[in-house]
């Protein structure tokens, strides 16, 4: 979802959609273009295929790779999915008029064929629209005479979806298919897994599980099932079975699922459960329209499932790729000082440069954004779109989801070496038989200054002609250095940027707090009062970040300075009072001050001067459920620990 300005450094957004099965139809032609060699990023469509670039319009710059070509072969997601692609983006601005035609198709002359393809338009904003015809003399333009079999004024944006055409007017013939772009100014349009295949009257394919993974007890969570239909008839009714060791089935009627049509089917009966559990759920539809699918290989999901002890503060991350060399850049700088204002206490914002030099190389690969101003949203949400209203969207959306544990990290602070040791620590409140889960760091700077000309900030936002930027647009193009700062710049990934491996064990308790300590080293370079360490908890079977916790560096905890004191918090969580035990050498005046996660103080008591062995006792009946800091204070000393208030 990017902008068409926005430079890009590779084409391509993540695949959402699944590729459709035909395992039990007759297939007679399919194409997914595999089997196409890249140079420098780009091919020719495969043997037998036509291509005819009849418009002859100079693709934009951004766009060079298509040179005078109608369709090309692309990697579309970066992962390794090559399809077709085709644009409308022209300088200067023109009508497209690109073909791309099959090689011959032999129609048998009884049963039900049918064409299916995948299609996505890069660009939500700008989104290629597309024709397909059929011809039965030939594979030239001249063969297609005639309005299109089907058609779409715009291709669904961002998200790959399953097309489906009924070819029964061709049985017993020969015929060549072509998809045409006669856009108008728009932007990149994609096309993949092409085939005709005789359909069976009745066969579903089921996509994914859309399943809550985290829930509070006796909470009810809907199961939907996401299905392809791959036959010929229309589906009405669909028996589907959820299991947890126990069966769930149900004859769902009232569907009217186009062949081709992919939609949500949801189960009537909620998943639910009143204790702290981890379950499996297998689902499997087990009968279509009443009868059998003949084609059961592909009718099964599964999800996994846990209810939580209690509900911990989801923080919202957004990692935000940007640089100085991309002028539609402020444009993310703007949001993410928007979302850190509006919201501190919950949203998390990292900025990852690519291309100047506050580049982290292992971040900007590990991010791996397509176009820039992009971001990440929890590693979840891939090659978003930036702005502050799209920022604040995908906060709501995600602010409420239940985690399986909270993350918090604390350190310790050596102003002569500068010498940072950070301790995350994720308390969980589900329970997990074999987690795959890891625990790292981010350190984040802000007020980021330099004086080369890798710092000035392009700008395209100056002189007002694309309407106010936060600013930018009474600024200069480039934002010359000396006039810019920085802000949320990702310093340094500790444990990378898949998380430390080993940090997390497989087996987990309810309430079981896990901890990993990093140590690093702070440049002299950086400003350790702009640093701020951002705690993750990562997925590792699919990358996504569970929850995060950003915490300003404690100078207060220096590693020199607590040789006369330690201290324990217990009971740790806690919901009505909790010990701090302290042993002092010598003989100190100590205060005890506890914090909430925006740093407000929520509670402060002095006793005095005290020595040896001492155990202080904190009420916590006023204090709302959530995460703390408590600290101990002498003069010129202080030492924290971590509370959980539940």
């Amino acid at each position: 979802m990017k902008n068409k300005f926005t430079k890009l450094a590779s084409l391509g957004l993540l695949i959402c959609g699944l590729t459709v099965s035909n395992m039990s139809a007759q297939v007679i032609f399919n194409e997914d273009f595999q089997s196409v060699v890249l140079t420098a990023g780009t091919g020719d469509l495969p043997a037998g295929w036509m291509q005819y670039n009849v418009d002859g319009f100079t693709p934009n710059a951004g766009l060079s790779f298509m040179s005078t070509y109608a369709w090309r072969v692309r990697d579309s997601d970066g992962a390794g999915d090559l399809s077709a692609t085709s644009i409308s983006w022209y300088n200067p601005v023109n009508t497209s008029n690109d073909w791309m035609v099959t090689p011959a198709i032999i129609i048998p002359a009884a049963g039900t064929p049918f064409l299916k393809y995948r299609v996505k338009a890069q660009d939500p904003a700008y989104p290629d629209g597309y024709e397909v015809r059929v011809s039965t003399t030939g594979n030239t333009v001249a063969d297609f005479p005639g309005g299109p079999l089907y058609s779409e004024v715009a291709a669904p944006g961002g998200v790959w979806t399953n097309r489906s055409v009924d070819l029964s007017a061709y049985l017993g013939q020969t015929i060549y298919i072509s998809f045409r772009n006669p856009s108008v100014d728009m932007y990149v349009l994609y096309m993949d897994d092409i085939s005709v295949s005789m359909l069976q009257p009745n066969d579903v394919t089921v996509n994914s599980v859309n399943l809550n993974p985290f829930s509070a007890t006796s909470t009810n969570n809907t199961l939907g099932l996401s299905v392809t239909n791959n036959g010929s008839n229309t589906i009405t009714s669909l028996t589907v079975d959820w299991n947890d060791g126990a069966s769930h089935s149900s004859n769902i009627t009232g569907l009217s699922i186009a062949p081709g049509a992919t939609t949500v089917v949801n189960h009537p009966t909620a998943v639910t459960y009143a204790t702290v559990v981890e379950e499996a759920i297998a689902v499997d539809v087990t009968a279509v329209n009443g009868g059998a699918d003949p084609n059961t290989t592909d009718n099964q999901g599964n999800a996994p499932f846990n209810t939580v002890s209690s509900l911990v503060q989801h923080n919202v991350l957004i990692e935000e790729g940007t640089g100085t060399w991309c002028g539609w850049c402020p444009r993310g700088a703007v949001a993410m000082d928007y979302m850190t204002t509006t919201y501190p206490n919950q949203f998390v914002g990292i900025a990852v440069h690519n291309g100047d030099p506050m580049t982290v190389s292992a971040y900007d690969a590990g991010a791996n954004l397509s176009g820039f101003p992009g971001c990440n949203v929890e590693r979840t949400l891939l090659d978003q779109s930036v702005s502050q209203t799209d920022f604040e969207n995908f906060f709501n959306a995600r602010k409420d989801l239940v985690v399986p544990a909270s993350v918090a990290v604390t350190n310790t602070w050596n102003a002569s070496t500068r010498a940072i040791s950070a301790t995350v620590t994720a308390h969980f409140v589900t329970t997990f038989a074999a987690s795959d889960y890891r625990l790292a760091i981010v350190l984040v700077e802000s007020d980021v200054t330099g004086s080369t000309s890798g710092y000035n900030q392009t700008n395209y936002y100056s002189g007002g002609t694309y309407g106010p930027m936060g600013g930018f647009e009474s600024l200069a193009n480039p934002v010359p250095a000396a006039n810019m700062t920085y802000d949320h710049v990702g310093r340094y990934l500790m444990g990378g940027y898949a998380g430390q491996s080993g940090s997390v064990p497989a087996a987990i308790n309810d309430l079981d707090d896990v901890q990993y300590v990093f140590n690093y080293t702070l440049p002299a370079g950086y400003d350790e009062t702009q640093c701020k360490l951002v705690g993750l908890l990562i997925n590792n079977t699919n990358g996504n970040v569970i929850n995060a916790g950003e915490y300003n560096l404690n100078f207060n905890a220096s590693i020199e300075e607590v040789s006369n004191i330690s201290m324990s918090v217990y009971p740790n969580p806690s919901s009505d009072y909790t010990n701090v035990q302290i042993n002092m050498i010598n003989p100190e005046e100590v205060s005890v001050f506890v914090y909430d996660m925006s740093g407000k103080q929520v509670y402060n008591q002095n006793y005095g001067s005290l020595a040896g062995t001492q155990y202080l006792t904190i009420p916590l009946t006023d204090l709302a459920t959530g995460q703390y800091i408590v600290t101990i204070a002498t003069p010129g000393k202080s030492y924290s620990e971590h509370l959980i208030v539940k």
